[in-house]
């Protein structure tokens, strides 16, 4: 045979191509004898060599098993590879892993069958300029039992859907970059439509790429969804960014789902992850992030980040980072069905978001765990709302910088402990205050009116500032809402008329608990001004709630003071606020008279020591002067007077009982009763350890 001319192709039957697979039949190839070595290769299609796959489908194979090199997909040298002939064949060309011969109707040139495609054996160059849809959906559907469909450098596009049906999958690029000339680029240009939609899969993923969108106005890039019966399962997103897209992530129908090391960013639509459990069947749980981060992006302050709505269970989050858009993380349930169930993020944590950082409106469980929380918002840093009926945990964790509360709760069983919390508050300044245009009185108060919609709630506390005429009201007040312009001071009234100007703006505390909070824990933090930053905090905690336990916390370095309270609750061991533990209460409803009285609430003070730190009094009609004495012996040094203006003083220097050893009666000693009636006295106490 002259040397200028390849040796005769091969013969291998179908049986034989299955036992050597890929590397063997590479391996054939390669140990065909050599060329001369003088000699520049000249192949030729008829000598066992097709250049393009252009040129394969002028090429009818003769024998069953028959095998040629291709050179390359569209050019030699990319999606080259090892074809045989089947001839019984009919099924359609893919153009990746079927070609069919033009002319003829039986027999087909196919690639070994193979667990894992190169997106290049379907003619995808990597340059990103034409549509890629066709060629990658084709690859899927080369893979019917599943596998691996490997994605070189350079950029692929999407302009329709690529659907993957009950098989596992798993995208393999070949690293995320967000420089968009290196590793591999998934660019998305479908318009409204998703980009990937995973239906009743099993398996599967992706894995080092990055997915971004150009010019989207809807979907998802990837969307989960049930096939028939059957849900997802086993699905794994891995060293993945998804950049510049509508929506990101949509997980309905989706069991046991986890993203590690991936990155969000850029998004212009309603969140950019979403866990929609419609129903039972249809819920995701659980799903797990590992140091990942989610950002809507600066650019797009009303898109949420992480929502998880309706049916899901086990949401963790480890070490993962939301980052800016609107709210962080917000459970709730629209679908009418079962709740979210379990919430667990610890570590990493919440900045720069213009919504709510953590806003748990419904759900069963939540914990939140060494995480950091903070936002450039007008709102609280983490909002419970009565609609959450389960239980939240907030341990270890720093809630600093937002616009009103670092936590807002209105819900039962919540527990904050060993947390530090500073510096909230920040729209409490007159940078952010709104104009008022009307002053009037009002049956709850004072009505005030501002140019424009404030946004604000019922029970809020406002201050106003610089108001003309009625200067009375330049002051701090709690606020029930009329409109969206209006609202009324609770408890002001108008001494003076209303001249002119003023401004007011909506105040921020540590904690606030409103009415319909119940069984809370608030223990070991230390809720006041931090190093750094300004700190805005009104009160460290604002209780409208009787069913409130508050012990051992660091409450010095708020504005105002430590602690407002609009119901009694058990407040005890905090430093920076005198507790009250119990009330010693006597009621004279009649005439008063000189003599000792007995309280009506207790008469000893029996097995242990407690100290009276506080006394209240007022009579309906004269005056008097009382004393506390025990066993007969007064105490407290002078008498204190009462008039019918009710009064309360703190105690200069406490007057200690102790009831250790022996049980100590307690009486009032009433003196100098003129024409005194209806006395009404209190003497605060303290337990002591």
């Amino acid at each position: 045979m002259p040397s200028d001319e390849l040796h005769p192709p091969a013969r291998l039957s179908r049986r034989t191509l299955s036992l050597l697979g890929v590397t063997g039949l590479a391996t054939a190839v390669a140990t065909q004898p050599a060329q001369a070595a003088d000699k520049k290769p000249v192949f030729s299609p008829a000598a066992g060599v097709a250049n393009t796959v252009s040129d394969l489908r002028g090429m009818p194979g003769t024998t069953d098993g028959e095998q040629l090199l291709l050179l390359g997909h569209t050019v030699p040298g990319l999606g080259a590879g090892v074809v045989y002939w089947d001839a019984d064949a009919t099924e359609p060309d893919d153009d990746g892993m079927v070609f069919a011969v033009t002319g003829t109707a039986t027999g087909r040139w196919k690639r070994p069958r193979t667990h894992e495609i190169d997106l290049s054996w379907y003619g995808v160059t990597g340059a990103g300029t034409s549509d890629d849809s066709n060629r990658l959906q084709n690859a899927v559907n080369a893979l019917p039992a599943g596998g691996t469909i490997t994605m070189g450098p350079g950029t692929v596009r999407l302009a329709h859907t690529i659907t993957v049906t009950r098989v596992p999958i798993v995208f393999q690029g070949a690293g995320a970059s967000d420089e968009f000339t290196s590793g591999t680029q998934v660019l998305l240009a479908t318009g409204a439509a998703d980009g990937f939609v995973l239906s009743g899969v099993h398996g599967g993923g992706f894995r080092d790429l990055q997915m971004h969108g150009e010019g989207l106005t809807g979907g998802a890039m990837v969307r989960t969804e049930q096939a028939s019966d059957v849900g997802n399962y086993l699905l794994s997103f891995s060293d993945c960014r998804f950049m510049d897209g509508y929506n990101g992530i949509i997980l309905r129908s989706a069991n046991t789902v986890r993203f590690r090391n991936c990155v969000w960013n850029g998004f212009s639509g309603q969140q950019v992850i979403l866990l929609n459990g419609q129903n039972n069947v249809s819920r995701a749980d659980p799903v797990e992030f590992v140091q990942c981060a989610v950002a809507a992006g600066t650019a797009h302050p009303d898109v949420d980040n992480v929502v998880i709505d309706g049916q899901g269970g086990s949401i963790k989050f480890i070490a993962t980072a939301i980052l800016f858009g609107h709210h962080g993380i917000w459970m709730r349930n629209t679908t009418g069905e079962g709740l979210p169930k379990f919430l667990y993020f610890e570590g990493g944590g919440f900045e720069n978001g213009h919504g709510v950082p953590v806003l748990l409106e419904a759900g069963a469980q939540a914990q939140f765990i060494n995480t950091y929380i903070s936002a450039d918002n007008a709102e609280d840093a983490i909002r419970v709302g009565a609609g959450f009926t389960g239980t939240a945990t907030f341990a270890n964790s720093v809630i600093r910088g937002c616009g009103r509360h670092g936590i807002d709760i209105a819900s039962t069983r919540i527990t904050v402990t060993g947390c530090l919390i500073g510096n909230n508050g920040r729209m409490a300044h007159p940078t952010f205050a709104q104009q008022i245009t009307g002053i009037a009185t009002s049956a709850a108060g004072v009505r005030i009116t501002t140019a424009a919609p404030h946004t604000w709630e019922t029970d809020d506390r406002v201050t106003l500032q610089d108001v003309g005429g009625a200067t009375e009201l330049n002051a701090a007040w709690p606020i029930a809402i009329v409109d969206a312009t209006s609202f009324d001071l609770i408890g002001a009234s108008l001494s003076h008329a209303w001249t002119t100007g003023g401004v007011v703006f909506r105040n921020g505390s540590g904690i606030n608990l409103r009415s319909t909070a119940s069984r809370i824990v608030i223990t070991g933090n230390a809720i006041g001004g931090l190093a750094d930053g300004v700190n805005r905090q009104e009160y460290g905690i604002v209780n409208r709630s009787t069913d409130v336990l508050a012990a051992s916390n660091e409450l010095t370095g708020n504005v105002t003071g430590p602690y407002l309270a609009y119901e009694a609750a058990r407040f005890t061991g905090n430093k920076g606020v005198e507790q009250t533990d119990g009330r010693l209460t006597l009621r004279l409803p009649d005439t008063v008279t000189d003599g000792v009285y007995d309280f009506t609430d207790l008469l000893y003070v029996d097995g242990r020591p407690i100290r009276v730190t506080r006394v209240a009094r007022a009579l309906a009609t004269g005056s008097c002067s009382i004393r506390l004495e025990t066993n007969g012996t007064p105490l407290g040094g002078a008498p204190i007077g009462v008039t019918t203006a009710a009064q309360t003083t703190k105690l200069a220097s406490p007057i200690p009982i102790d009831g250790t050893a022996d049980p100590v009666r307690l009486q009032v000693h009433v003196t100098d009763a003129a024409t005194a009636t209806g006395l009404a006295v209190q003497f605060g106490y303290q337990v002591q350890a």
